[in-house]
């Protein structure tokens, strides 16, 4: 019986593997990281606004070394975009970009004291409402734009 087990879950791995989409793309860092803090976060950030296409909306985390945004992001087609970015001399630095998505889930440590962007768009056809969750730790603030 041992061995119809170990058959099974070898089965199931292999199937899990097979069938694993290598064109995801995989954060820096995820929610199950254990750069996390075992404390409650300092503050926690939610919102769910309704987006027409094209329209974004756009948070400010000030932050740097030591700070971490817990940042997750839902909706019900893959239509969201987003990035984390700064504006550093007048221009743009994307920190992290992705496409196409219906969840994220992404921890964001910044990497110099700097405001960073939390941009979040519907990039699909139809209208899309996005639940928006950032949880805060350390000394990082927020405030919408």
């Amino acid at each position: 019986m041992k061995y119809a087990t170990g058959c099974v879950v070898a089965l199931a791995l292999l199937g899990t593997a097979a069938c694993s989409d290598d064109s995801m793309t995989t954060p820096d860092a995820t929610v199950s990281d254990a750069a996390i803090p075992d404390a409650p976060p300092r503050e926690v950030i939610t919102s769910m606004p309704g987006l027409v296409p094209t329209e974004l909306v756009e948070g400010i985390m000030t932050g740097g070394p030591g700070d971490l945004a817990v940042i997750k992001l839902t909706a019900m087609l893959p239509d969201l975009g987003w990035n984390i970015h700064g504006h550093a001399n007048g221009g743009t630095q994307i920190a992290y970009e992705e496409h196409g998505k219906a969840m994220v889930e992404y921890v964001f440590s910044p990497t110099s004291e700097s405001d960073w962007y939390l941009l979040v768009r519907n990039e699909g056809t139809a209208n899309l409402e996005v639940q928006i969750r950032v949880e805060i730790y350390g000394d990082m603030t927020w405030r919408w734009q």
